[in-house]
């Protein structure tokens, strides 16, 4: 009976270690897909407005 508690004890620690261990891998994988959404957006947005900086400044060369 004691072998079996300590089983137990013993089965529970591994469950536990390996439950927090796939909880940090699975935020790592997030925070690494968030990051990658982040940068996608930003960069379009950085496209979108040098397009937007180069069309303005090219109508102010054209109006000299």
């Amino acid at each position: 009976m004691e072998n079996a508690r300590l089983l137990d004890a013993r089965l529970r620690k591994i469950i536990s270690e390996v439950s927090i261990y796939t909880g940090r891998e699975i935020k790592k994988n997030l925070l690494q897909d968030i990051e990658a959404s982040v940068n996608a957006a930003v960069e379009k947005n950085f496209q979108k407005e040098t397009v937007r900086m180069l069309a303005l400044l090219r109508s102010i060369i054209e109006n000299l």
